[in-house]
């Protein structure tokens, strides 16, 4: 309590005292209150000297402009509530609304599904040798790496080895000796992708982009696994969640013989070289069942080129070079027959009954129809005559005007007949992609290609297969094997597994008729026939030269068509030059070294060395 002098001071001083020391930052309503009048100092007056050194500039009326304006508060506070309501319905969105959503979004960025790429099927030839084989790749962002690159991602640590998947990629170890059987892999194009077969394929997938590879797509790729793997912030492996492997392509045998192969491979590039020819094609197949055992077409190309040794520019290469290393001239190349077409003209000679065995025809080296003059190539090249000329004569020499005499006589419509009869004009069915069709001509297709009718002499040149007569080298192994197989042909197939024989012809014309051309075939190589290589070649063949006028005058293609042994043929064989001259000359010969490979002791010797197994697995896949 305080002292009582105290409390009897003058009312007025004491409460004076008392509001003084309550002064603060509200000062100058503490003032209007003692002196009952509203003042409000002005800056440089005396009253407010000690108001600025507090609170420099300082108008005291702001205050109480805006406590009195409470419409200058509204716009504010209006902004501030709609801000927030904008706030509450955004965070609404995306927690409820898009709640779902938005949290499987967040686990895919947490959670990534990477690919294992199956591994292609290994394709082998009839005694287990590798044709077409993998090896390890990886593929980052639809591109293939190396094994290298994707383990210098791991190493480090890359965010992008996430991103890695299971690859592989073709190798081809015999390169351009196989490249028009197995065809090549290659990354599926955009239009592809589009089609019908390649709805289950990506981007970056590799498929067959021809050949066999093209043509068993289906049972060589396999199905594609994969495994669920959940990564960090950073987009690196924490952990594997699950993992699917992949189950590999299905493994093909050919029925092709990779040793034959070599041997006619060598053969027939040796032959190009000496003939100074750009391009041929060669085909061997068993006349009992249709089993392709080779298959060359020069010039080839390393399917390599697209696969591991990836390569633009060699590529481009086989795209665009002028001769066609991509072609497969056995199967898609067409050319005039020349005088194998003979073989068609003696059985449209015998099946129309005009002509008969005992028919003679008198060569005296040229004949003649109206102004127009068709000679023999005997008497055009050596100025001699046949005489009297069979038809086993006429086979054995390959005599023209026997032919003339065949083509005047039953005419075009029936040469056609039979032609088509031979599957001669139409595909064989072989398994591979890109069979041409050739082309057997008549009357209606000559007026709509040149505006003209069918003449008299354009009959007697299809007779010898010449004119408008286009064939492929597989079309005229198919007619060489009717004949070896005593009328039955075969559709020629590639693949062993599950091998099941498809006869196209039988029963066409009785087996007299099959004989009698069949023993004319077997003189050809014979003395006095004009497969002189094989005079005296040990083993007994049977064939039929070829020599094919195309294009500028004096350019002919080189053809030999053949099958051994004579009396029960185990092959037959088509040899093709182009441009190489004489089918005696050129052509025999490479079926000569091959026959005398394929028949020789020490060949059956060398795949026992090499494929001890060789024997018994061909038996188990239905050789």
């Amino acid at each position: 309590m305080l002292p009582e002098k105290i409390s009897s001071c003058v009312f007025d001083n004491c409460h004076m005292v008392r509001k003084k020391r309550k002064l603060g930052p509200a000062f100058s309503e503490q003032i209007n209150k003692v002196s009952g009048k509203v003042r409000h100092p002005t800056v440089g007056s005396k009253g407010s000297e000690w108001l600025d050194s507090l609170l420099p500039n300082f108008d005291a009326r702001f205050g109480v402009q805006f406590t009195n304006n409470p419409w200058s508060v509204l716009p504010f506070s209006i902004f501030c509530l709609l801000l927030f309501f904008l706030v509450f319905l955004r965070l609404f969105h995306l927690q409820i609304v898009e709640g779902e959503t938005n949290r499987k979004l967040a686990d895919g960025n947490r959670i990534q599904i990477k690919v294992i790429h199956a591994q292609r099927g290994v394709i082998f030839d009839r005694n287990e040798k590798v044709l077409a084989a993998n090896s390890p790749a990886f593929r980052l962002r639809a591109k293939l790496i190396s094994r290298e690159e994707a383990l210098e991602l791991e190493v480090k640590n890359d965010p992008k080895s996430a991103e890695l998947e299971v690859d592989n990629v073709r190798t081809y170890p015999m390169g351009e000796k196989f490249a028009h059987v197995l065809g090549y892999v290659g990354e599926i194009s955009e239009e592809q992708l589009k089609m019908e077969q390649y709805k289950n394929y990506h981007l970056g997938d590799r498929i067959g982009q021809s050949g066999i590879e093209f043509q068993y797509e289906k049972l060589l790729r396999g199905k594609d696994g994969g495994e669920i793997i959940e990564v960090d912030s950073k987009g690196v492996k924490v952990r594997t969640l699950r993992r699917n492997p992949a189950t590999a392509g299905q493994n093909i045998y050919l029925t092709i013989d990779a040793l034959l192969q070599d041997q006619l491979y060598g053969n027939l590039k040796q032959s190009l070289t000496k003939s100074g020819s750009c391009c041929g094609a060669a085909v061997a197949m068993d006349p009992d069942n249709g089993q392709i055992l080779s298959l060359v077409s020069l010039p080839s190309f390393d399917p390599n080129i697209f696969t591991t040794r990836y390569d633009e520019n060699a590529i481009a290469q086989v795209f665009t070079q002028q001769d066609s290393p991509i072609l497969n001239r056995v199967i898609s190349g067409t050319y005039p027959p020349g005088s194998t077409y003979k073989i068609v003209s003696s059985l449209a000679a015998l099946g129309s009954g005009k002509i008969t065995p005992q028919t003679i025809v008198q060569d005296d080296g040229v004949i003649y129809l109206g102004p127009y003059k068709f000679t023999n190539w005997y008497f055009t090249e050596y100025g001699k005559t046949e005489g009297s000329v069979d038809l086993l004569k006429a086979i054995q020499r390959s005599n023209d005007i026997y032919f003339y005499y065949v083509g005047q006589t039953i005419g075009a419509p029936v040469l056609a007949d039979w032609s088509k009869k031979l599957k001669l004009g139409g595909k064989l069915g072989i398994d591979l992609p890109g069979e041409a069709s050739g082309l057997i001509p008549d009357d209606a297709w000559k007026r709509k290609t040149f505006g003209e009718g069918w003449y008299p002499g354009d009959s007697l040149h299809m007779a010898i297969g010449q004119g408008f007569v286009l064939t492929s080298p597989l079309q005229i192994l198919g007619i060489t094997s009717f004949i070896a197989a005593d009328g039955v042909l075969y559709q020629p197939q590639l693949v062993l597994s599950d091998f099941k024989q498809k006869i196209l012809l039988q029963k066409l014309v009785s087996a007299d008729k099959i004989r009698l051309i069949k023993e004319g075939l077997k003189l050809v190589p014979k003395n006095g026939g004009t497969a002189w290589p094989f005079f005296t070649f040990p083993i007994p063949t049977a064939g039929k030269t070829g020599t094919a006028e195309y294009g500028d005058k004096g350019k002919t293609h080189a053809w030999y068509t053949s099958f051994a042994p004579e009396n029960n043929p185990k092959i037959v064989l088509t040899v093709l030059v182009e441009g190489g001259g004489e089918g005696s000359n050129v052509a025999a010969p490479v079926a000569k070294e091959v026959y005398r490979w394929y028949f020789s002791p020490d060949k059956n010797k060398l795949i026992q060395d090499i494929y001890p197994q060789a024997t018994q697995s061909a038996q188990t896949l239905g050789e």
